[in-house]
């Protein structure tokens, strides 16, 4: 799956000159064989702000897959940044018309209505998006805006949070601390039976089933606030990492997937993706994350030996030994692990002083490979 909206977080990292890479022009990326390719370089020119260059990337994206609804979604924000709402209407509806649940290009649909000044349908958006998300602070602000512009009642937007009631939020934080969890759980019950629909008492009980080590309960306290807002972001990351620590992969997967195109401010999540694809036993897809995440981190520790490891596990020795040892070259201070698995690497491709010489100097360096 496709990394989500890049916003002002790279596009600072790029103008401040902290990464270095090659730009890739639309015309050498019609050289590429893969979408990764040049789903990737779109974005990149897309945080240059080189949009035309973009635009004409992720048309080709949307070729080469007509179903993913991100590309459509990218160019939507890009119609956005430079004032052109029709275009940016038409992107925004054909993504959602790919996927329904996909947050963003609702909101582009919403932004794009508004400043045409069709007011009555942006609102109508701006409801669907915080339907998928209640926390999306643009479409309460411009919902808001929206309604007053109409002279219509403001809709009244509440997550209910406990700390509306201070003596229970207090109380509940005491026995937490004092390890009274029954207790705790009955004052959020009351939270809860009181304010059926919103999502802060589902989290605040989850959080004691996690403390209580009960993530099979805390999952259904997930499931329950993404049943009602299938975007929710902090239900969407606490069940990923529920799963991924119960070893069900596959599950967290799935919900990262959701959360990096929704995040806009994705790269953490992102690299969650690659490690969960690869923890799922998908090597392919990990590859191809880290791969993405590469060409804009090209001297990334977390990318290197992430792809390394996917290389090792699916068997691709030589790869995985060119992937650790540029890792090694970027941080050799802390390369103790990185000696080890190229150590393996060569091990298994017969090539034992080599794999002698790496294991010894991870052993010098404190790696203990029960961490592997």
């Amino acid at each position: 799956m496709r990394p989500a909206v890049l916003v002002l977080f790279l596009c600072s990292i790029f103008s401040a000159g902290i990464f270095t890479c090659r730009w890739t022009s639309a015309a050498h990326a019609a050289k590429f064989s893969t979408y990764d390719d040049v789903f990737f370089d779109a974005l990149i020119l897309k945080a240059k702000k080189r949009y035309k260059e973009a635009g004409e990337l992720f048309a080709k994206a949307s070729m080469m897959h007509p179903s993913d609804p991100e590309p459509w979604a990218l160019r939507a924000h890009m119609m956005l940044k430079t004032g052109q709402w029709k275009e940016a209407e038409i992107y925004a509806r054909r993504a959602i018309a790919l996927d329904k649940q996909y947050e963003q290009p609702v909101q582009y649909l919403a932004n794009s209505l508004l400043f045409q000044n069709k007011l009555k349908e942006g609102i109508a958006e701006c409801r669907k998006c915080l339907a998928l998300n209640p926390g999306n602070d643009w479409s309460q602000r411009y919902l808001r805006i929206a309604e007053q512009k109409l002279r219509l009642p403001i809709t009244d937007i509440f997550e209910g949070r406990i700390t509306e009631d201070r003596p229970s939020m207090e109380a509940i934080a005491k026995y937490l601390q004092d390890q009274k969890y029954d207790d705790a759980l009955k004052l959020i019950n009351k939270h809860i039976a009181k304010y059926p629909t919103n999502s802060t008492g589902y989290l605040k009980r989850a959080y004691v089933y996690e403390v209580m080590r009960r993530r099979d309960l805390a999952i259904k306290d997930y499931d329950k606030v993404l049943s009602m807002y299938p975007c929710h972001e902090d239900a969407l990351d606490l069940r990923a990492q529920a799963y991924q620590s119960m070893k069900q992969a596959g599950k967290s997967v799935k919900d990262l997937i959701k959360l990096v195109r929704n995040d806009t401010d994705h790269w953490n999540s992102r690299f969650r993706l690659a490690f969960a694809y690869m923890e799922a036993g998908d090597y392919n897809a990990s590859k191809r994350e880290y791969t993405g995440l590469l060409k804009v981190y090209p001297n990334s520790i977390e990318g290197l030996t992430g792809r390394g490891l996917a290389h090792l596990r699916a068997k691709e020795y030589k790869e995985s030994i060119a992937d650790y040892s540029q890792a090694i070259k970027c941080d050799p201070e802390r390369s103790g692990s990185m000696h080890y698995k190229r150590g393996l690497a060569y091990e298994k491709l017969g090539e034992r002083k080599k794999a002698a010489e790496d294991l010894a100097i991870s052993k010098k360096m404190g790696y203990d490979p029960k961490d592997f």
